[in-house]
């Protein structure tokens, strides 16, 4: 039988034992945290830049200009081929023309029908016109005697001549309002149909309005075509944009001629840059409600990587320090007021220093003083 004072020494030991067991569990997590707390990232000092700004989604849009005839018809020859590099004002296709040919010469021909027409008319108003005028002036001079000896002449005698006199200055007037009007009026609508079937004509040659590259023929040699319908596109000048929606909360950090940079899902290793070249007064909501604004970016020295339609990031940068020096933002921590870091020396030993910083993005800091470019830094891992 156990006695009262073995069973107090065994308690004991029981609670020693927990205590030592709980003490080694304590010590062990400790361990694990510190061993934690000790693992550290090592990074070189590099060259990079550092950019604020803010990404929209965007599409690669070529500045295209489209071209169609100002005449139907059928397709005579086509002078240029996909992906042709032309100059303005040089000849793309042209229409079948004869029949446009027959009309400009059949108006012609009534044209000058017409002249022939109207130079008999006003030739023989204005006889009528210098007989008519003749006319007058003998009547005028009649009434003149027969004024002049009015006892001679009975008073009716008077008043007839009077009124065949009035009548004849009438007639003159007329004549010479139409002789007026004949020349004033002209060949109008004869001129007016010489010049649309001109028009017509000419318009049966497609010209380049612009200097670029052929995109596309929509029709061959022997295909009719409508001037309702595009027939070629060209790609004005190698201009090569980006087009995004930017929501309006952020509309007002943008400005005509910011830089920009535009990375494309196709070609992920390089980046564009460009500038804003115009920013849409008028809005578009989309179906979450929300108000954008179309942001046109003209990219810089675009290649011919780029294709019509491809997906991109923009990025609208509102500040950037260039080729600098950079570390981690987390490398940098305060000491005493003054911004240190953790260099590895070149005995492999840790040593603090004191640097001085400039511009951070948040993620970045640019070095100012204290650390040269390959210098390694380390810091805690988070």
């Amino acid at each position: 039988m156990v006695s009262l004072k073995n069973k107090k020494i065994i308690a004991i030991i029981i609670v020693f034992i927990v205590l030592a067991a709980g003490a080694g569990l304590w010590f062990q997590k400790k361990g694990d945290a510190t061993s934690a707390e000790i693992q550290y990232e090592q990074v070189q000092v590099k060259r990079d830049d550092i950019v604020v700004g803010f990404d929209s989604d965007g599409t690669i849009d070529f500045a295209k200009v489209n071209l169609r005839f100002g005449v139907k018809g059928t397709i005579a020859e086509i002078l240029v081929a996909e992906g042709d590099e032309v100059k303005k004002g040089d000849v793309i296709a042209k229409l079948d023309d004869r029949d446009y040919q027959d009309q400009y010469q059949l108006a012609l021909a009534k044209l000058q029908e017409a002249r022939e027409q109207e130079l008999t008319s006003l030739l023989d108003t204005e006889l009528k016109l210098k007989t008519t005028a003749a006319e007058l002036e003998q009547l005028k001079d009649e009434y003149m005697e027969m004024e002049a000896i009015p006892d001679a002449y009975s008073a009716s005698e008077l008043k007839m001549k009077k009124l065949e006199l009035d009548n004849k200055d009438t007639e003159y007037q007329n004549l010479q309002q139409k002789y007026e009007l004949q020349k004033a009026q002209g060949l109008k609508q004869n001129e007016l149909e010489v010049k649309m079937a001109k028009e017509d004509l000419e318009e049966t040659i497609l010209y380049a309005p612009v200097s670029g590259i052929v995109l596309d023929l929509a029709n061959k040699v022997g295909e009719s075509v409508t001037d309702e319908q595009d027939f070629a596109t060209i790609h004005e000048n190698n201009a090569i944009n980006a087009v995004t929606q930017v929501i309006e909360y952020d509309i007002g950090q943008i400005k005509v001629g910011q830089k920009v940079y535009v990375t494309v899902e196709a070609i992920p290793d390089k980046k564009f840059t460009g500038e804003v070249s115009k920013i849409n007064a008028l809005p578009s909501e989309d179906s979450s409600g929300l108000v954008n604004y179309t942001v046109e970016i003209k990219i810089k020295d675009p290649g011919t990587e780029l294709k019509d339609g491809m997906t991109c990031a923009v990025s609208f940068v509102i500040k950037e320090v260039k080729d600098c020096l950079i570390v981690p933002y987390n490398a940098v921590k305060i000491v005493d007021g003054k911004q240190v870091v953790t260099v590895v020396d070149e005995t492999g030993q840790s040593v603090e220093r004191e640097i001085k910083t400039g511009f951070t993005d948040g993620t970045s800091v640019e070095v100012l003083e204290g650390l040269r470019e390959n210098e390694t830094v380390v810091y805690p891992k988070k």
